[in-house]
């Protein structure tokens, strides 16, 4: 590995790595648990996507890396995990929504600040996330079929409440953990909750629902109530992880044509 050279990324990443167009990286929080990410990039761009993964995903799925490959012909692409196996990373069951704003303003800070235009996707929990971040100085934000009244999300979680450890589990033929930060905070985000999120935003908004999924058939999302430009689209054929049909390739042609308006 090579030592970053902080005085040209403006960052305060410890070490990366080249493979192919992706460079490795990986940085202590500002409260010291370390971030891991991948950076897409074929030439010196002035603009850069950064990506928010959803819950119990990370920065390898399917629509994310197809996106990372996608926009690094015009754009310098940003994923990272919210929570990894590797050494210092936080674990899901620590984490709450909160978290995950504070990491991906951390984020930005490490690297932003070279571009002059600076665009944000969040899928699912993500795209809460960037909504609870609410970072002054970002360009426009896509949001993939973001979580919208959390309280149903809180409702699933709360079939079984793991007591000895305060988690609350959700059975997908594999269970899932959620630790009691989360499922309170879920509890906590009502319709009335995300209304005052969307009017207090600071960028355009894109919401793109997937056709098949829970929060297309809600009448309001995210991009209800912004005082910027804001549209939604639903993505017929999709199911929330955008990977049905041709339904991935739609939802990238409709990202690059949203961001395009702001270049």
């Amino acid at each position: 590995m090579v030592p970053h050279a902080d005085e040209q990324l403006g960052c305060i990443c410890a070490f990366c790595y080249f493979d192919r167009m992706e460079q490795k990286w990986d940085f202590k929080s500002s409260d010291g648990a370390a971030i891991y990410g991948v950076k897409n990039s074929v030439a010196a761009a002035d603009a850069a996507i950064f990506m928010v993964h959803g819950l119990m995903c990370n920065m390898y799925e399917y629509a994310f890396k197809r996106a990372a490959d996608y926009f690094e012909r015009d754009y310098d692409v940003y994923r990272f995990n919210l929570y990894d196996g590797r050494d210092g990373a936080r674990c899901l069951n620590d984490c709450s929504l909160t978290t995950h704003a504070n990491d991906l303003i951390d984020v930005l800070n490490s690297f932003s600040r070279e571009y002059k235009k600076v665009f944000l996707i969040g899928h699912s929990y993500g795209g809460t996330a960037v909504m609870l971040a609410n970072i002054k100085g970002v360009t426009a934000v896509s949001l993939w079929d973001p979580s919208y009244d959390l309280t149903r999300t809180q409702k699933a979680f709360s079939k079984k409440h793991v007591e000895e450890r305060d988690l609350y589990s959700l059975n997908r033929g594999i269970s899932q953990l959620l630790g009691k930060g989360m499922f309170e905070q879920a509890g906590s985000l009502t319709q009335e909750a995300c209304e005052a999120l969307s009017s207090e935003f600071q960028s355009p908004v894109q919401v793109l629902s997937a056709e098949n999924a829970m929060c297309a058939k809600d009448k309001d999302s995210f991009h209800s109530y912004c005082a910027h430009p804001s549209v939604r689209e639903v993505i017929k054929g999709a199911d929330h992880y955008f990977r049905e049909g041709n339904s991935c390739d739609i939802l990238l042609e409709k990202t690059e044509e949203w961001f395009r308006r702001f270049l």
